[in-house]
């Protein structure tokens, strides 16, 4: 498990160290959402109704623009749009009234609608949304219905500015979720590794940021150099992650709200650090360190105090991740040979081996779902790695990922209910999505080169102006 090469949550390919100067780029409140929401009256239905059989089902027509309204018009198909997929993504499709459907019955009108004759259509909620825009900015009201009493269960206004009629979308369907009890994660962000920027003369390495669904790539580091596995702070206002920039590689941490990096956050001193892993309080970071003469893993608090070995012996060993309740850590060792996930309590105590699936087992993703207790990892099987999951309380391993090429590091959508990770399955890696079952797998149009190592977060709202 030679450090530089190792898959440990490190680069698919051997890693090159480059030198390079530091600096973010300065996108000036791309975190921040940009929209302003105001409640109105909200009434939640009981949840057994959403999902009972199919039979009550949404109903999501057009958005309906103000009148003469070019603008609102052109935004409405937007929001349309992006407001459907949202909620797909995390309802099953029997739970909606197909499209065609509602050519059946008469023209909405938002203001006064017709519930009867949506519920001759098999409606049970009515999604109504109206837009328009002045001076610039985006206006949005969204209202839920019954439709069996046409009582509103949910009404709310957005704004935000005409260009990011996306986020208004996303924000509209993370509180059309919450009836359901389920955690949305439409306004979520996914942090992954591009070699776009790479030249015939060197190789390049940068940081991106993407809405979950692949919209709104933006750079994050521009040095020219490796930037490698970055992980989501808890608080949603940092990275941290891997750069060559300074030869050998060390963690930093990008304050995505300052746009500008912190260096060696974990103190080394002519070692090498990989895999930071925050701690679900976000007061510590576990990696992994060689400065003991080997492969171990530390923690240190988020400061860079109080640096501490973990697994001081003579195997290797990389790549943690903590529990959701911050007591334990999961992580790779060859103490049996082969690479295979292991426990541990967050002390270091009470280390036990996890998998005994595929011959090569590491990156894991502890599953931010406490109920559920899995973990998700790379596995080589047969000829190519995997991806894999692993049920703790049981020990039972579903594979989510089977085909031609490889699939490796795995992260969890911050509700737990899906899965993004990287693959090669056409000739480049790319950064594919799929249900914690390993269904309804589809790659996210995520930009040219390869892009791989993605980590899911929410990121945090940053001060404008």
């Amino acid at each position: 498990m030679e450090p530089t090469e190792s898959r440990s949550r490190a680069s698919s390919s051997p890693l090159l160290s480059l030198l390079g100067g530091l600096a973010l780029l300065a996108v000036g409140g791309y975190l921040a959402s940009g929209v302003k929401a105001a409640q109105g009256t909200v009434q939640a239905p009981p949840t057994t109704l959403i999902f009972s059989g199919g039979v009550q089902r949404f109903a999501i027509p057009d958005c309906i623009a103000r009148a003469g309204d070019e603008a609102g018009r052109e935004a409405c198909r937007t929001v349309s749009q992006v407001l459907r997929s949202d909620l797909r993504f995390e309802i099953d499709q029997n739970q909606f009234v197909p499209e065609a459907s509602m050519s059946f019955i008469a023209a909405l009108d938002p203001d006064a609608p017709k519930f009867k004759d949506w519920e001759s259509i098999g409606a049970g909620y009515l999604v109504i949304t109206k837009a328009s825009v002045t001076q610039g900015r985006l206006q949005v009201e969204l209202r839920v219905h019954f439709v069996s009493s046409g009582q509103a269960m949910l009404q709310k206004a957005y704004s935000a500015s005409v260009e990011n009629p996306r986020i208004i979308a996303h924000q509209a369907a993370d509180d059309i979720l919450a009836l359901t009890q389920i955690k949305g994660v439409a306004r979520s962000k996914i942090a992954f590794v591009s070699d776009r920027d790479s030249t015939k003369d060197r190789r390049v390495k940068e940081l991106y940021l993407m809405d979950y669904d692949g919209f709104n790539q933006r750079r994050w580091t521009v040095n020219n150099s490796l930037n490698i596995l970055p992980t989501w702070g808890p608080d949603g206002r940092s990275l941290a992650y891997v750069s060559y920039r300074q030869g050998t590689p060390m963690l930093f941490q990008a304050l995505l709200c300052e746009a500008r990096s912190v260096a060696n956050i974990s103190g080394e001193k002519g070692s090498q650090a990989f895999a930071p892993s925050w701690s679900p309080d976000g007061k510590k970071i576990a990696f992994a360190s060689d400065r003991s003469g080997n492969m171990d893993v530390w923690v240190v608090n988020a400061d860079g105090s109080g640096a501490r070995n973990l697994t001081s012996n003579a195997a290797s060993e990389m790549a943690p991740c903590w529990s959701p309740t911050g007591q334990e850590i999961a992580f790779t060792s060859n103490r049996t040979g082969a690479p295979q996930l292991f426990v541990m309590d967050a002390d270091g105590l009470n280390v036990r081996r996890l998998t005994q699936y595929g011959s090569y087992n590491d990156a894991c993703a502890w599953s931010p779902a406490k109920d559920r207790g899995e973990i998700a990892f790379t596995s080589r099987i047969d000829s190519g790695f995997e991806v894999a999951v692993l049920d703790i309380a049981s020990g039972e391993v579903r594979q989510i990922t089977e085909g031609r090429g490889s699939c490796e590091y795995p992260t969890w959508a911050p509700n737990g209910r899906h899965l993004a990770f990287s693959c090669n399955r056409s000739g480049t890696w790319q950064i594919t999505v799929s249900d914690r079952d390993g269904r309804n797998v589809q790659s996210l149009a995520a930009g040219p080169g390869n892009n791989v190592q993605p980590d899911w977060g929410v990121a945090a709202a940053c001060p404008v102006g």
